[in-house]
């Protein structure tokens, strides 16, 4: 506002998310957990409340957040964002428009577990997005790297950048 920049228009658009079974059997484990320590059933260092919401979140995200070897949830929350960024990243690919995405839970690590920004990248590359257009801002580090992301970023070379609000 004080630069008096032009703005995009912002276009919101609210996606639903069904919840598996396995889901809503998880969140009752998590009712269960949360009235034992209203209770005083558990002690804080083995259970509390930080821990159930945090659990609860994952588990909204991706399953396997909470559980590793858990199942693809088809139609779940990374599936319908992969759908929703490969449709317009089709959809303005002669003027090479790019994306932002943003995920706050699960970001990216080399240990070999589930994260949600690698199950992204490959139902993104499995729909026919490019893997040299997809970029996550976890693996810019310096200045200098980010500046030149960003100039890829503008330029469409890299056509989707996933980071996390942070």
């Amino acid at each position: 506002d004080m630069l008096d920049l032009p703005k995009p228009k912002a276009n919101a658009v609210t996606v639903t998310a069904e919840p598996s079974e396995a889901l809503k059997e998880y969140v009752q484990t998590l009712v269960k957990r949360a009235e034992k320590i209203r209770s005083g059933g558990v002690r804080s260092n083995q259970d509390n409340m930080l821990k159930v919401t945090s659990d609860g979140r994952k588990a909204a995200l991706d399953m396997r957040l909470v559980n590793p070897w858990g199942e693809v949830c088809e139609g779940g929350k990374i599936q319908l964002c992969a759908q929703n960024v490969y449709k317009i990243w089709d959809q303005f690919a002669e003027q090479r428009g790019t994306q932002l995405v943003f995920c706050d839970l699960s970001t990216p690590r080399d240990d070999g577990g589930f994260n949600a920004y690698a199950c992204l990248r490959e139902l993104l590359i499995e729909r026919g997005i490019p893997s040299n257009e997809i970029a996550f801002i976890h693996d810019y580090n310096t200045d200098a790297e980010k500046a030149s992301l960003f100039k890829e970023v503008r330029e469409g070379i890299k056509r989707v950048l996933v980071g996390s609000t942070e």
